[in-house]
């Protein structure tokens, strides 16, 4: 695998990064694998698990965005099944004419180097742009958006190679844009000064929401080897920033406060009692905080034989709703915020 040169920082070591390791005090750290004992996943996230394994192995981790993140929420479309695209019909909806034509006409860099291990057709490589663009179009024209497309797309992890106006351009950051307006909705003009998101795929909303509130102390819960991914992109992102990366089990015995809460296409992956020990999480360490999540109305999680839906979610007594609303783009999704109570005197 390839050797990146590490980002430089007073708590680094000296010397270049070794693939497939994230730093600590002491030293390079091997990224870890396989779960941590007590981090029993699901079925379906066992088998993601090991999927993104064997692509760190072949791939190393300057390649997440060219492999993982495609099974995390970077959509790719295919020219035999965009008749099926229920987002491909939205864009198309709500792009203006003209927008549609220069999208289309735009420059897009088709070459085998540039699309380097993704084994997309060409044509397929064009739509891949074209709907890009879409959606990074789309976002613009929404309200709240501006302060994250503002920002660089990293060219950590090897993003594909979409270019529009003159600059990289990414679905990643254009969805992050849509998810982070709503979150900054729900946080009612409060600046957070502590965060935890469960689920957080390689980092891309944990990217922007340090990038936006430049104190704030980040938690990230998940399991490996997505812990150890996100833990290398944010740190090199990020070095010196309060930045936490904790298993499941580490999770439960969590005694933190914060005041936001994010997860975002995780929790239809799990079992309910997942779901609800998830939930219960927030609950215990959000007081007077607000909780985002943006999930599936409705799944099948064929790999543990379980459907869950948004409205069966275990939410928590006390929350108190601030908005539900069907997500722009994924229409297949709902994004809601709640605030979380204070707890009374006397009562958990």
């Amino acid at each position: 695998m390839a050797v990146a040169e590490c980002a430089r920082d007073s708590a680094e070591p000296a010397g270049p990064r070794p693939a497939g390791s994230v730093c600590d005090p002491g030293g390079w750290r091997r990224l870890t694998l396989e779960p941590a004992p007590g981090d029993a996943p699901s079925q379906f996230w066992a088998e993601l698990g090991e999927a993104h394994r064997r692509d760190l192995e072949v791939y190393g981790l300057d390649q997440v965005k060219r492999h993982q993140a495609l099974r995390y929420f970077t959509w790719g479309w295919r020219w035999g099944q965009l008749a099926r695209s229920e987002q491909f019909r939205f864009l198309v909806r709500h792009t203006p004419p003209a927008t549609l034509l220069r999208a289309a006409r735009a420059r897009t860099d088709l070459s085998d180097e540039g699309w380097r291990g993704v084994p997309w057709s060409r044509p397929d490589r064009w739509l891949y742009a074209f709907a890009t663009r879409l959606i990074w179009e789309f976002a613009r024209r929404c309200e709240g958006t501006a302060p994250v497309l503002r920002l660089p797309e990293p060219e950590l992890g090897s993003p594909l190679p979409v270019r529009w106006e003159g600059r990289l351009i990414s679905q990643d950051l254009a969805n992050t844009a849509l998810e982070v307006a709503a979150i900054v909705r729900a946080l009612g003009g409060r600046v957070p000064a502590s965060i935890v998101e469960v689920g957080v795929g390689y980092g891309r909303t944990a990217h922007a929401l340090l990038a936006l509130f430049p104190e704030v102390a980040y938690t990230v819960v998940d399991i490996e080897p997505a812990l150890g991914i996100a833990e290398w992109y944010l740190t090199s992102l990020y070095p010196g920033r309060s930045l936490q990366f904790l298993s499941p089990a580490q999770a439960e015995a969590l005694d933190a406060r914060f005041d936001l809460a994010i997860s975002i296409s995780s929790l239809q992956e799990m079992t309910l009692e997942q779901v609800r020990s998830y939930l219960e999480l927030f609950h215990r360490t959000t007081p007077g905080g607000r909780v985002y999540l943006k999930q599936w109305k409705s799944w099948r999680n064929p790999q543990d034989g379980i459907t869950l839906t948004f409205d069966e979610y275990p939410i928590p007594s006390g929350w108190r709703l601030l908005f539900t609303q069907p997500a722009a783009i994924q229409t297949r999704f709902v994004e809601a915020a709640w605030r979380v109570p204070v707890p009374t005197e006397g009562r958990p």
